[in-house]
């Protein structure tokens, strides 16, 4: 005989809590009382045998068999609403997590090229620089850059990198550095994953000789900072071509440097909807493929 679930009020009372870390904030979300959240929770606990929240004063937090439970439920109810979702609009869904800059400078531009090819696919683009905890359901599919190998992932690389430095045209009143040398006395813009060194190094300059200059932790505000004129930017390539293409920044060198890191489609190995998840990695693999070889 199947196990009849629990009802669907105490689910979300639970995930509710768990999300907030709070049954006053969840009994407000869902209209409740806060007795009416602590009694649903202590039912679910009294059925499963386990202690889902420690609580301390006024506040809760999740134990390990609540953090267990919170992951597969919100993994549940991601399922549960996407299966409605095909009912209501005809059509597949896939949610995609990606960082802000990737997804306006390097899939926003070739997404209708993407969407031809994939066909009946809706695409639901989850912009965030939080990695997306893809075991507890928050998205379907992640495009990260980073050097691969995550545990507990599926992962399928899509292209590699290159940096070189850029900056706006009228940079310095039209006079930008033209030999490397020139680069000691400008002010550059310093990313932790595009490190100078891997550009300078090549050609035997240390990277602590380049002045003080600004440090920023977005890819894509180091770009939008190179194009206000604050300095030169070690750009990766693939996030510069917009601004490339516009004219708003204009490379100062042709030598490039490989990236440490490269861009990989990442997903649960044991979701069931690993075919629509490969047929847009694939797809999205063959378009940056495409756009380099024109």
């Amino acid at each position: 005989m199947p196990v009849r679930p629990p009802s669907l009020q105490s689910v979300a009372a639970f995930e509710a809590a768990a999300r907030h870390q709070s049954f006053a904030k969840a009994a407000d979300e869902l209209n409740l009382t806060h007795g009416a959240i602590s009694h649903a929770i202590r039912k679910l606990e009294a059925r499963l045998g386990q202690t889902l929240f420690e609580r301390r004063g006024r506040g809760v937090t999740l134990t390990a068999d609540g953090r267990s439970l919170a992951a597969r439920v919100r993994l549940s109810l991601n399922l549960l609403g996407d299966a409605f979702a095909p009912a209501a609009h005809g059509r597949e869904r896939l949610r995609v997590s990606l960082m802000p800059a990737v997804a306006s400078r390097i899939l926003i531009p070739r997404l209708a090229e993407l969407q031809t090819a994939l066909s009946g696919l809706e695409l639901d683009l989850r912009c965030s620089s939080a990695l997306a905890d893809l075991a507890a359901g928050e998205a379907d599919v992640a495009v990260r850059f980073g050097p691969g190998g995550w545990a507990g992932v599926q992962a399928l690389a899509l292209a590699d990198e290159r940096l070189v430095p850029v900056a706006r045209p009228d940079f310095r009143g039209g006079r930008p550095p033209r030999t490397v040398e020139d680069l000691l006395d400008c002010p550059v813009i310093r990313h932790p994953e595009s490190a100078w060194r891997l550009w300078l190094d090549p050609v035997g300059i240390d990277e602590a000789r380049l002045p003080t200059g600004l440090a920023i932790d977005d890819a894509g505000a180091v770009l939008d900072a190179a194009v206000a004129g604050c300095g030169v930017a070690l750009a990766r390539v693939r996030l510069a071509e917009p601004d490339l293409a516009a004219g708003r920044l204009v490379r100062l060198f042709e030598r490039e440097a490989s990236a440490e890191y490269g861009y990989w489609c990442v997903w649960n190995g044991g979701s069931p909807k690993r075919r629509l998840i490969e047929a847009f990695a694939e797809g999205l693999r063959a378009t940056l493929s495409a756009g380099e070889s024109r």
